[in-house]
């Protein structure tokens, strides 16, 4: 029994320790960006996460490996008003990880970045930002002209039910006189296809 206690504890400290030997941390950069890796994060990024997984089995290959776990993000829209070479430094270095580009390539490429490329990248972002004023600005500026016009065209309607509803009154009273002269029965008669023409529905 006290060998087989020794055995039962050996196995599971065994089971911790492959435990151990697969946790992932997650870390992120300075820039923002975020990676999975089976070893503690690098110099000059942070952890978020250390999360630890089962042990795979001994005959099964492993899941993980050391190759940063991320996805490129997707295009700035400002990219559209910049350089094809600043746009490639920036895409190369918000992909970097995924790309397995070195740390120390990286430094260098947002070192040149920020010389070559910063002002032209806030040029970029106020231009963008400028044209979604303007675009917004229009929006609401068509949007408002559409409101004025769709009032305009109900008062119109409004006015034309009230002259319509008037003529139909006038008409009836007309009717109604059995005293009319024959040029008031001309009249009348004038009256009723004019009234037809415009109130016709």
């Amino acid at each position: 029994m006290k060998f087989g206690g020794v055995a039962i504890l050996l196995v599971l400290c065994g089971g911790m320790a492959q435990v151990q030997a697969q946790t992932r941390y997650h870390c992120r950069d300075d820039r923002g960006n975020t990676f999975t890796l089976s070893r503690p994060c690098p110099e000059g990024s942070r952890t978020t996460a250390a999360v630890a997984g089962p042990a795979p089995s001994q005959y099964s290959a492993p899941r993980y490996s050391n190759t940063p776990v991320r996805s490129v993000p997707e295009t700035p829209d400002h990219h559209q008003y910049m350089s094809a070479r600043c746009r490639a430094l920036d895409d190369n270095i918000r992909g970097g990880y995924s790309r397995g580009i070195k740390a120390v390539v990286l430094e260098g490429m947002r070192r040149e970045y920020r010389r070559d490329c910063r002002e032209e990248e806030q040029d970029a972002q106020s231009r963008l930002s400028t044209e979604r004023r303007t675009r917004e600005r229009e929006r609401r500026d068509n949007e408002k002209a559409s409101q004025q016009a769709a009032q305009a065209s109900r008062e119109q309607e409004e006015r034309a039910a009230q002259q319509c509803a008037e003529s139909r009154r006038i008409l009836a009273n007309k009717r109604a006189r059995t005293d009319l002269t024959e040029g008031e029965k001309n009249d009348l008669r004038r009256f009723e296809e004019a009234f037809l023409a415009r109130c016709k529905r």
